[in-house]
């Protein structure tokens, strides 16, 4: 009987966690005393409130491990031009306990990744343009709060803003529209950039777009689009812009252009049925489900194919109904002289 009432307290006390919450400044908050945690201290329905902690937590947790990765990415760049991590690191660090979020501030990286004499502060990048192969923090534009990218200056002469990474199926991209619009993953490993991000930075200037693809039999395979942007979320991010198509991997976007974005939770497609749930996979639908589908379900080599084209396809490359390419990366850059 004792161990139930012990039960009880500690999940009243965590229930407490968003609604009497304990501020010891500096950022850290902790429960209430499970001694002194009654149903009158702490009046919130414990389970129900105790469920939303935990997702609100949990969207924390992969804020804070997206951080770290570019923290990472940061510290192996200052190594490779000879600069003490210690003294890069010295102006987020007492940030750590004084703020819910890591502080990643790049703040001694310069153009190219240099690091700036005396300390100095280098303005924030507007793209990928010039600067380190990695995650690198950008402002595309002047009012909007800069935010971190992977830059990729490795291929096609660099400057690449990776948007879309998926080569291993560790990232579920069967989300609703309040992930896709803030993105979701980690930017080292498979991620999307977010919606909102990507019409910041593809309405900021003239964008190009590169698709890369490969199936199991490692055949890889490229679109490549001179022209890309897309809306605000008032236009519900439609594909506004594809330009002039090159490659060897088929023009499958076409017929998406103009197309608004849809999830599961918000059917925006011009079809009878809910495209993004019948597909399990968000993209901009238009009357067929039946077409591309980039953000698909990951099918791993030794799985059983699944059906219904709900894997990860480009038309003209690999169509369905079934099967899944093994590996897609979208990027986007400045146009040259633009």
């Amino acid at each position: 009987m004792s161990q139930m009432v012990q039960l009880d307290a500690l999940v009243m006390a965590m229930a407490c966690l968003s609604t009497t919450p304990v501020n010891l400044g500096g950022g850290l908050v902790v429960p209430p005393s499970l001694e002194n945690v009654t149903s009158s201290s702490c009046p919130a329905d414990s389970v129900s409130a105790l469920t939303t902690r935990i997702q609100s937590l949990a969207r924390e947790i992969d804020e804070f491990k997206q951080k770290i990765g570019g923290l990472q990415e940061q510290l192996v760049d200052l190594r490779r031009l000879g600069a003490s991590p210690s003294v890069a690191l010295s102006a987020s660090t007492p940030n750590l306990l004084g703020s819910r979020f890591l502080s990643l501030e790049p703040q001694l990286l310069g153009e190219g990744g240099a690091v700036v004499a005396g300390g100095g502060v280098p303005a924030t990048p507007a793209n990928c343009v010039k600067q380190q192969h990695g995650v690198t923090r950008i402002r595309p534009r002047a009012n909007v709060e800069p935010f971190f990218v992977f830059c990729d200056q490795k291929e096609r002469g660099g400057g690449w803003t990776v948007v879309v990474n998926r080569k291993d199926g560790t990232e579920d991209f069967n989300r609703n529209w309040g992930d896709y619009k803030i993105g979701f993953g980690q930017l080292t490993t498979e991620f999307f950039i977010g919606l909102e991000k990507l019409h910041q930075i593809t309405s900021s200037d003239n964008y190009e777009l590169l698709v890369q693809l490969q199936n199991r039999k490692q055949e890889l395979r490229y679109a490549h689009y001179d022209h890309f942007s897309i809306g605000s979320e008032s236009e519900q991010y439609r594909l506004n812009v594809l330009g002039k198509y090159q490659g060897d991997a088929a023009d499958a976007l076409r017929q998406h252009t103009g197309k608004k974005f849809s999830t599961q939770d918000r059917d925006n497609d011009e079809s009878e049925s809910n495209c993004a749930a019948a597909q399990s996979g968000a993209f901009w639908y238009g009357a067929s489900c039946n077409l591309s589908n980039p953000f698909g379900l990951y099918q791993r080599l030794l799985e059983r194919d699944v059906d219904g084209f709900k894997g990860i396809l480009w038309r003209g490359f690999l169509d369905g109904p079934k099967g899944s390419l093994k590996f897609v990366r979208m990027l986007v850059r400045p146009r040259s002289g633009s």
